[in-house]
């Protein structure tokens, strides 16, 4: 959908009275996986909903359902909260650069069908999150280091626009079976707190106790070697570490509920900022304008 056409639209769902109360979410997370982040906050005491195919056809971001289910649950979050997306990387990342054409200079790739949808379902997530921002709601995107994702060119400009941070750091510090270096670009105080330091010792017991590998190494009739992403590892290494859940719990305790009042405050009370926030939505500089 023509981003001129939809964002206008999401800026006038505010007009929309909801049934019951507004507010009633801390963070919703898209593309939850088997949903471990979303169990460590509801353990911590936090309200908020979980998203993924997973769970539900109706969680389809590709499907109108899916998207306008999202969207709703994405409006009740309370001022300060946060969304949290991690968008399907498998055809972002250089393991499938030879099928899709993926690259730094081009990560758009080529214009098969399954490049196409995924392009489609990246939009969908960043048309989520400028709605979630332009709310007062933090957001954390992850993707794998090797991901182009972020070299996209509407991605690029929307992260430049919200003046998201950025924090590398590997999941297995986290005690996942896999080191899986991983990026997150977000908007959330204090997100460099989750880039946890590693020396040399730490590094190679890391490595020891995370030996799973994800590609598979044959040699075919030619003699060529060749290697292929091992779908179930794959998969598998997808899912977050419990350990990494309760350290975005306590990241969120720690800096999303404190600030929210002071953002929520400062949000309505500073005409200077609304001005800047107007022009990023509809104005002659809006970062959907350009793409």
């Amino acid at each position: 959908m023509n981003p001129k056409l939809l964002l206008p639209i999401l800026g006038l769902l505010d007009q929309i009275p909801l049934p019951g109360p507004e507010g009633r979410n801390d963070f919703v997370e898209l593309c939850a996986g088997e949903g471990h982040l979303s169990r460590a906050l509801w353990s911590c005491g936090y309200h908020g909903k979980a998203f993924d195919v997973r769970f539900s056809k109706n969680h389809n971001l590709l499907r109108t359902v899916g998207f306008l289910t999202v969207l709703a649950a994405v409006r009740n979050i309370r001022p300060g909260g946060c969304i949290v997306a991690a968008p399907p990387c498998g055809t972002w990342v250089f393991l499938s650069s030879p099928s899709t054409g993926r690259t730094w200079m081009d990560p758009e790739g080529f214009k098969t069908k399954t490049c196409v949808l995924n392009n489609i379902l990246v939009m969908r997530v960043l048309y989520i999150l400028w709605y979630a921002w332009q709310r007062g709601v933090f957001f954390i995107w992850e993707q794998p280091l090797s991901s182009v994702m972020f070299a996209w060119k509407p991605v690029q400009m929307f992260l430049a626009s919200c003046n998201a941070r950025r924090v590398s750091f590997p999941m297995g510090s986290f005690g996942a079976k896999t080191m899986k270096f991983t990026t997150i670009w977000g908007t959330l105080p204090s997100l460099h707190s989750l880039k946890r330091p590693i020396n040399i010792k730490q590094l190679r017991e890391a490595l020891a106790r995370t030996s799973v590998s994800l590609v598979k190494k044959s040699i075919d009739k030619s003699g060529k070697r060749r290697i292929a992403g091992d779908k179930k590892k794959l998969a598998d290494s997808a899912v977050y570490p419990r350990d990494f859940g309760m350290a975005v719990a306590a990241l969120f305790r720690k800096e999303g509920c404190r600030q929210a009042a002071e953002l929520d405050f400062q949000y309505k009370a500073s005409a200077e900022d609304m001005g800047a926030l107007e022009d990023f939505r509809f104005g002659k500089n809006a970062w959907w304008r350009k793409l």
